[in-house]
This record gives C-alpha cells, sequence and structure tokens, in this order.
C-alpha cells in the first residue's frame, strides 16, 4: 500500500511536470515568435526621417567654433587632454559608453625659438632673401601663441648648402625627365617641388633617390589661386603669398617605432637609427618666397606643363642665374622628434539584436594648426551626428547592429591614431567590423558630394544621397533636389553616365589600415569644390589660414553643407546598422574586377603577347567572382529573414568577402599594404592604383636593365591576381557545396 502511494506520488510529480512544460512552452513560444519577427523587419523608416531632422547646421556651426578655437596639433595639451576629454564625456553622458586608447608615439615639431627659413648665401658668406619664419597674421582669430610655425613633419635637422634645382611637383617622371632627358647631375643640390599631385613624402623620398641633400615645398599659386593674386584670403578663399603648408613626410602608417604592433606599454620600440625617415632636411614656404628663388634660377625655360603661375620665367637651374651665380641656397631646418602620448575616443552604441557587429564611423581630432576644415570640419560633424543619434535612442531607437564612433589622434602625422587602435584591436575589429565610414574634413568646397568606395558599398552611398536634401537652393530650384541630382550632374561616372563617378582608395586618410590591414569595406565622403578649378587641394590646406572665419564667411556660411555630410553620414550607417540583410552590392564588385581587367588589356595588353603573357587566367577567376556573386545576391534576396542563422550566414558571406583580398605578404612587396584590388599608388601614397602590383611591375619596365626579372615578376603578379580573385570567388559560394566535387 506504501508502495502504490509512493508510484502515485511521482505519476502526479511527472503529470504536473508535463503540465508546467507545456505551459510554459505556450506561454514562451509567442514571445520567442514576436521577438524573431521584430528581428526579421528592417529598420523602421521613421528613425531615419527623424535623424535627418535632428541634426542641426547651427549645432555643427558651434561645434566647429569649439574645435578650431586654439591650435591642437598632435601630442599638444590642447589636443590631447581638452579634446578629449570633451569628447569622451560627451559620448559617456549620451551614448551607452565610452573609452580612451593612450599610445606612446614617436612625433616631430619645429624649434619654436630658432624657426626653419631659406634664404640666398653669397660666396663671401651673406645671407639675403631670407623667406619669411613664420606665416603673417591676416585675421585675429589667427593671433595664437601655440600656433607651430611651417615645418615638414619628421625632417631631419640641418643647415644645407648648395644648387637649387626646380624640380617641378617632384614626381618620378619630373626627376627623370632632369636626369635623363636633360642630363643634370642632382648629387648634392637642393630641389625646389611644388606641391601638389602626389604625397610630399614621396616627393622628398624621390630628392633622396635622385641624390639632392635638401628639399623646399611651396604651393603655387597655379594649384592653389584662380584669378588675380589680388583676390586672395581674407577677400576670397584662395590662398595668399604667405601661406605655407605644413605636412608629414612619413611614407609609412602608425608609430615609426612600432611597425605593425601597437604602441603600448608592453611594446619593443626600434631605436630612430632604425626607423626609415627621411634622410635629408626639408621645409615648406609661401609662395611670395618661393619666386625670390625660382626667379633667380639658370639653365633653360621648363617645358609648358612645368610652368606655375608665378610672374617669372620658370627654368631649371641648377644653380643661380647672374649676378648670383656665385651664391648658393641655403636651407635652415631645426625639426626634431619627440615622444609623445596621443589618444584615441570611442563611443559606442549597443545593438540589440547583433551587438558583435559593428558599424563604425571615424573622424581625426589632430591639426596642423587651427584646423578648420582638415579635420574640424569633419569632427564637428560627427559629434553633431552623435548627438542626434542619442536622440533617437531617448525615442526608444535602439539599433539592429553596435554603431562605434571613433576620433582618431595624430593622423597628420600618418595615420598613427587609426593604425595602432587596428594594431592593437585588429582580431576584434577584424572580425567584427561591418563597414567603415570615415568623413576626414566634411567640406573642401561647396560644389558637389566627393565620394570614396570600395566598390560592394557604391550601392548604399547612391541609397543614401537620393535621400538627403540637396543643400544648395540653386540645385533644388533647377530640380535637382537631393545631394544626389547635383553629383550625378557635376560627375557622372565615365563608365556608366547613369550613376556618380566614385573613386578608389588609396591612403590618404584613417580607412586606409582598416581597409589595407584588416580587409573592412570602407568608404570616404566630403562636399568639394567645382572640379573646373584644377586645384591640388582646397586652397588653405594645413597652413594658419584655416579657421573658422574662412569655414563660416567664404565656403559654408549657413553650415548648411555640413549638415548634408551629417545626413548621408548617419543615414549610411543606419542602413548598415539596421537592415536585416547588409546593403552591400558584390555583383558590382565583380562588375568592376571586369572593368580593371579590360582597362589593363586595352593598356598593356600588345605589351604583354610580345612577351607571352595573356590575362586569360584572371579572366577566368573575374568570370568565376561575377557567377558566385549573383549567385549569393539572389540567396540574399531569398533567404527566410525570419532564421536568424541563415540572416547571419548570409550577412557574414558579404561582410568578409573584402577581407578576402587581403594578400598578407603585402601588395608589391610592401607589407603596409595588402589589398590585391586597391592599394596606394607606387609614387603616390593618396592615390589608389587598381591591381597595384601589376602596376608596380609594369612601370617604366622598358627601362629597367634586368627585363628577365621584370618580366618574370609582371607573370608573377598575375598570377597573384587570379589566385586571389578566384579565391574570393570561392567565398561567396553556398557554404553547403564544400561537399561538392564542383567547388
Amino acid at each position: 500500500m506504501h508502495r502504490m502511494k509512493i508510484l502515485g506520488l511521482v505519476a502526479s510529480a511527472v503529470a504536473l511536470l508535463v503540465v508546467g512544460i507545456l505551459i510554459g512552452h505556450f506561454a514562451i513560444i509567442p514571445s520567442q515568435v514576436s521577438w524573431l519577427k521584430e528581428m526579421s523587419k528592417d529598420g523602421d523608416p521613421k528613425y531615419s526621417r527623424q535623424l535627418h531632422q535632428e541634426i542641426q547646421a547651427e549645432e555643427i556651426h558651434k561645434n566647429l567654433q569649439f574645435f578650431s578655437s586654439r591650435p591642437h596639433i598632435a601630442g599638444s595639451f590642447q589636443e590631447e587632454e581638452v579634446l578629449v576629454k570633451y569628447i569622451h564625456n560627451t559620448w559617456k553622458s549620451n551614448l551607452h559608453g565610452s573609452k580612451i586608447y593612450n599610445y606612446t608615439v614617436l612625433l616631430s615639431y619645429p624649434n619654436a625659438s630658432d624657426p626653419n627659413y631659406v634664404s640666398i648665401l653669397s660666396a663671401d658668406g651673406v645671407e639675403s632673401d631670407l623667406s619669411a619664419k613664420v606665416e603673417k597674421i591676416l585675421s585675429p582669430d589667427q593671433n595664437d601663441s601655440t600656433v607651430v610655425n611651417p615645418f615638414n613633419a619628421y625632417s631631419p635637422s640641418g643647415v644645407i648648402v648648395g644648387d637649387p634645382v626646380y624640380v617641378n611637383y617632384g614626381k618620378v617622371e619630373d626627376f627623370h625627365y632632369l636626369t635623363r632627358d636633360l642630363a643634370i647631375n642632382l648629387t648634392g643640390t637642393v630641389a625646389i617641388a611644388r606641391y601638389g599631385h602626389i604625397f610630399r613624402g614621396d616627393k622628398v623620398n624621390n630628392a633622396e633617390k635622385f641624390g639632392c641633400t635638401g628639399m623646399i615645398l611651396y604651393s603655387d599659386p597655379a594649384d592653389y589661386v584662380v584669378g588675380s593674386l589680388d583676390q586672395v584670403y581674407p577677400v576670397d578663399w584662395w590662398l595668399p603669398g604667405t601661406g605655407a603648408q605644413r605636412g608629414t613626410l612619413f611614407i609609412n602608417n602608425g608609430d615609426p617605432r612600432t611597425p605593425f604592433y601597437p604602441s603600448t606599454d608592453s611594446a619593443f620600440f626600434l631605436d630612430e637609427k632604425d626607423i626609415k625617415l627621411p634622410k635629408i632636411p626639408v621645409t615648406p614656404i609661401g609662395y611670395n618666397d618661393a619666386v625670390k628663388y625660382l626667379s633667380k634660377l639658370s639653365g633653360m625655360e621648363v617645358p609648358r606643363t612645368w610652368k606655375g603661375n608665378l610672374n617669372i620665367t620658370y627654368r631649371v637651374g641648377p644653380g643661380f642665374a647672374s649676378p648670383y651665380e656665385k651664391s648658393k641656397i641655403k636651407l635652415y631646418v631645426k625639426t626634431h622628434n619627440v615622444e609623445k602620448t596621443i589618444r584615441n575616443v570611442f563611443g559606442f552604441i549597443e545593438g540589440q539584436y547583433e551587438p558583435d557587429r559593428y558599424v563604425v564611423l571615424g573622424n581625426h581630432r589632430d591639426a596642423w594648426v587651427f584646423g578648420a576644415i582638415d579635420p574640424s570640419s569633419g569632427t564637428a560633424t560627427m559629434m553633431e551626428l552623435s548627438r542626434a543619434l542619442s536622440k533617437l535612442l531617448q525615442t526608444g531607437w535602439r539599433p539592429r547592429r553596435s554603431i562605434l564612433f571613433c576620433s582618431w589622434g595624430a593622423e597628420e602625422y600618418g595615420l598613427i591614431g587609426s593604425t595602432e587602435s587596428v594594431e592593437e584591436l585588429g582580431k576584434m575589429l577584424g572580425h567584427r567590423t561591418v563597414a567603415y565610414l570615415n568623413v576626414d574634413l566634411a567640406l573642401a568646397g561647396n560644389s558637389t558630394l566627393h565620394a570614396l568606395a570600395t566598390p560592394i558599398l557604391h550601392k548604399l552611398l547612391f541609397a543614401a544621397a537620393k535621400k538627403v536634401e540637396n543643400p544648395n537652393p540653386d540645385e533644388v530650384r533647377a530640380g535637382r533636389r537631393s545631394v544626389y541630382d547635383t553629383w550625378l550632374k557635376n560627375t557622372p561616372s565615365s563608365q556608366d553616365p547613369n550613376v556618380p563617378y566614385v573613386g578608389n582608395l588609396g591612403s590618404g586618410s584613417d580607412y586606409s589600415p582598416f581597409l589595407q590591414l584588416l580587409g573592412v569595406s570602407a568608404v570616404d565622403v566630403s562636399y568639394n569644390y567645382d572640379q573646373k578649378y584644377f586645384l591640388s587641394s582646397y586652397p588653405m590646406y594645413h597652413s594658419v589660414y584655416e579657421t573658422v572665419d574662412l569655414v563660416s564667411r567664404l565656403m559654408d556660411q549657413g553650415f548648411y553643407y555640413h549638415q548634408a555630410v551629417a545626413r548621408l553620414w548617419g543615414e549610411m550607417a543606419l542602413r548598415l546598422a539596421d537592415d536585416v540583410i547588409l546593403h552591400f552590392d558584390c555583383v558590382h564588385y565583380a562588375e568592376t574586377l571586369q572593368t580593371i581587367v579590360n582597362d589593363v588589356q586595352s593598356s598593356y595588353g600588345p605589351k604583354l603577347l610580345e612577351h607571352n603573357i595573356t590575362l586569360s587566367s584572371v579572366k577566368e577567376a573575374v568570370g568565376e567572382f561575377l557567377q558566385a556573386a549573383k549567385a549569393l545576391q539572389s540567396r540574399a534576396e531569398t533567404v527566410n529573414r525570419e532564421n536568424p542563422l541563415e540572416v547571419r550566414k548570409i550577412n557574414d558571406q558579404l561582410m568578409q568577402l573584402e577581407r578576402s583580398f587581403i594578400d598578407p605578404l603585402g601588395v608589391a612587396g610592401n607589407i603596409y599594404y595588402r589589398h590585391v584590388i586597391y592599394a596606394p599608388n607606387q609614387h603616390n601614397l593618396y592615390a589608389s592604383s587598381s591591381f597595384p602590383g601589376l602596376a608596380s611591375a609594369l612601370f617604366d619596365i622598358e627601362n629597367d636593365p634586368n627585363q628577365e626579372q621584370r618580366w618574370q615578376q609582371v607573370r608573377k603578379e598575375i598570377s597573384i591576381i587570379a589566385y586571389t580573385i578566384a579565391s574570393a570567388a570561392s567565398t561567396m559560394q553556398d557554404p553547403r557545396s564544400i561537399g561538392n566535387t564542383q567547388l
């Protein structure tokens, strides 16, 4: 009897357990179903509208006044303490969190009490025609004791005396003209080069290779002024003759002492003697000073394409003409390197469903002087975008994926801040970053949008630009209501006139370590000046005149162009953070690869055939890539959005595609740049090359004495391209096909 009672109690307990499980099952499933349904929806369009409305032009103006009120060169108190703490505290209060990362790095500064200069030194040792040691103050907001005098970072100090020689833009082709066509021996000369066309560090590198002992850089009016030299700043936005362009000469990225590793407390630091830094002294001057030296040069008159817009006869040199033929040019440089602490600030909005997927937005914070354009126009815009998104958080919005804001330090010295973080956090960022959206400067002009991007992001970029209200009332009256409309009208693509032109990414800003080291798809946007001007950059680039007065009075009076960039930036971030399926277009990537191959075939096909080389393997790989891309795009369009595992699988394939173009051995032997499809031009860090390894192998190949070795390198580069594209195609295959013999 007792045993029967026990069995009865057990049976009752089991029955109750079953009933409880059933109740729990039917109580939980509806909430799970509801959760899955919410998770399978794209972000509510109302948040896009709210974001656009929330972004205020006047708030960006206020931000710019704050960030550009004082000079804030990397390593300074204003930069690393005042601005860092402000950004950190703002994001800590408004977002889900903020963190500061510190790095001890090597920076470079001029001697404040012993400025750099250039002069003419007579045979009896008398100096004349000294260049200005500081830039002339032209408006009250430039009068600040912490302004750093004109210099080129990482130049060695030294006093150089030699014959001057004009080398145009200092491109390798310019040096070839001087040494091959004119048979000039440049050994021991001091090169005078005008800014523009290529990165200044490449100019100096070329000068070193051809035997120059020093270099003087200046901004010619042909590249920075349109119209009369009487109508320059402060009358108009053109560069005055007293303006000098600062800038780094370092041709790699990150802290020079810790290549490929972060400059943290545990770092191993190289000695300065083991670092590849410039070996010849360099300094910049204004064109009012440059004319003193260029006008006195001897030698033949330069070719037409070498002539600038100074009122002189441009001559090559070397040396001065009578009565200065016994005089030399003197270059006095006291620039020195210093160890400093720089800081990156991260602000974080945690994603609701995929918190481990990051949409990363970045802008650097440091400036050579006031930096009202570069970078503070971008910083002011980023701070307003983060404020607007914080307001959305208060209304109940929460992104599907996380959004990460990054304020980088020491970008101007060689992308140091962003590179150090990528080196320290690369294992995490490489696996989790959806895309990197960069705004270095929000505007360089007020004509039209300027964008650089990897092809997989073009579709997203176009869609976002169509949703942003046109900031130009004249364009709106002409029927072009969106940013996209004016962009398409002003700069249509040469490949497809139905879409705007999007440039390729070189290494001019903080997108570089994300793209080149991690293989993260990236975009960089800004408003730009009218390209009919053929300027080398916006006129006040890296000068003391880059102030709030310049921006608010002469470039963007209502800050509506800044506002448009903020809206575009935010729109792209929202789509990437909130869409169930990532707004990536791998088919367009395939079409772009086909275009690149066709261009190579058109330019080099006959020359390749002369050496029994074809592009057939590359063409076959691109065909495989296109087929795989179409299949992946089809699966993305038909995926069951209520199956989070299937969604994740598709998104991972889209997100990881860019990674498959990374070669860990580097492109053309340069391990700083690893993207086989796009990397900086071999002779210009700012510009991008398609198939950069092949471009490097083919450059000036006809003049290489070792023809067999060079053409073998061409064969190798073609093999690498074919392999890489075919491997990338395999990553887009249906994962189940790994067991299929047709893989």
